[in-house]
């Protein structure tokens, strides 16, 4: 039987796994660590999806809106939900003993203090090798306040946001999982199209039932240079919440 949960420098397949809901696992760390949770974690390392929202939705049945809060930590996964694993992925829990119990914690506790990944890429540049590569590793980890709660910490660039957001900022990333049914306007997020196209705009309401207002916040001596836009909502793929800007690096 392969020895999966060892120690955590030493073990780098869980080590990815792990650093891909690095910051959603820490939410749900404290005293005791859910057990349908654990066997998650477990399952997926087993499995080694590449897309696993997407993956684990077509196969089980789940929305992915029902899915993403489970692996993110957010909410406890269900039996049923384990199950329907088991049955359409035809692996099984056999060799989840109380060893890995035991070890899984002992790997989250030790790396709770880590921080949020910080990834040396511009937004507007390199950001899907983030979201698509599962074994790409943060140059850095930052445990600072502005950063709490961030999935990821990554670069902006340009000028269409320097009242706000100045070229080179480290910026913090929330992404939201359910913005089709709702976000909250008049918030900066960091938008990815389906065209392979990223921004960081403010986002309010459209002027059609079908599109969002996109507003820049350059310097006044720019302003001509970033008219409002409009956007399809069909052509955005994803949406991060920018939670934090700071020049600290």
């Amino acid at each position: 039987m392969v020895q999966i949960y060892k120690v955590f420098t030493k073990y780098q397949s869980f080590y990815e796994v792990f650093t891909k809901y690095y910051v959603e696992i820490m939410k749900v760390i404290d005293n005791q660590i859910d057990i349908n949770f654990k066997k998650l974690i477990f399952l997926l390392e087993k499995l080694d999806l590449e897309f696993p929202i997407a993956e684990l939705s077509r196969k089980t049945g789940y929305s992915e809106s029902t899915i993403s809060p489970y692996l993110k930590g957010k909410v406890k996964p269900s039996a049923k939900f384990l199950q329907s694993i088991l049955n359409n992925f035809n692996v099984n829990l056999d060799d989840f003993t109380e060893k890995n119990e035991v070890e899984t914690d002992l790997i989250l506790k030790q790396s709770k203090d880590l921080g949020v990944p910080y990834y040396d890429i511009d937004f507007t540049a390199s950001f899907l090798t983030i979201e698509n590569n599962s074994q790409l590793k943060p140059n850095s980890y930052i445990n600072h306040p502005f950063f709490a709660g961030c999935d990821y910490v990554v670069r902006a660039s340009g000028q269409s946001m320097a009242k706000v957001i100045s070229h080179g900022d480290a910026i913090g990333l929330i992404k939201v999982d359910n913005w089709r049914e709702f976000f909250p306007f008049g918030e900066i997020y960091a938008i990815v199209t389906k065209d392979d196209q990223r921004m960081i705009k403010v986002i309010t309401k459209g002027e059609t039932d079908d599109t969002y207002t996109l507003i820049s916040k350059p310097t006044e001596s720019k302003k001509d240079e970033f008219p409002t836009q409009q956007i399809k909502r069909s052509s955005i793929l994803s949406i991060f919440r920018v939670q934090a800007s700071s020049h600290l690096f």
